[in-house]
């Protein structure tokens, strides 16, 4: 009997504390990037966002200017949002060095 009481307390309190995340505030950002076709990027990792990203290079740059501008004023905890996840990956996949090499087509 003791055993069922037990089990029956952790079906019910178990759900109310694994449900009370704090709701992310909208973001500009985020729905741009969601809008040109990403997905739902709520649960998207850095990565997969990185991903993306470097198949949309121009988008990237876009959303990379508009986070530099923001990023400053963010609180501490800000890069484990959505948006800083977004931002990161958006950062990362425009840095020097992911741009295909143009030639001049020089013989030498």
């Amino acid at each position: 009997m003791k055993r069922a009481w037990m089990a029956i307390s952790i079906l019910v309190f178990a759900p109310g504390f694994v449900g009370c995340k704090k709701a992310e505030p909208p973001s500009t950002i985020v729905k741009k990037v969601e809008d040109a076709g990403s997905g739902e990027l709520s649960q998207a990792t850095t990565k997969s966002i990185y991903d993306w990203f470097n198949k949309h290079q121009e988008l990237a740059k876009e959303i990379k200017k508009e986070c530099l501008q923001v990023k400053d004023s963010k609180p501490a905890n800000w890069s484990d949002t959505t948006e800083g996840r977004v931002c990161s990956a958006a950062i990362s996949s425009t840095m020097i060095g992911n741009e295909p090499i143009k030639t001049d087509d020089k013989k030498y």
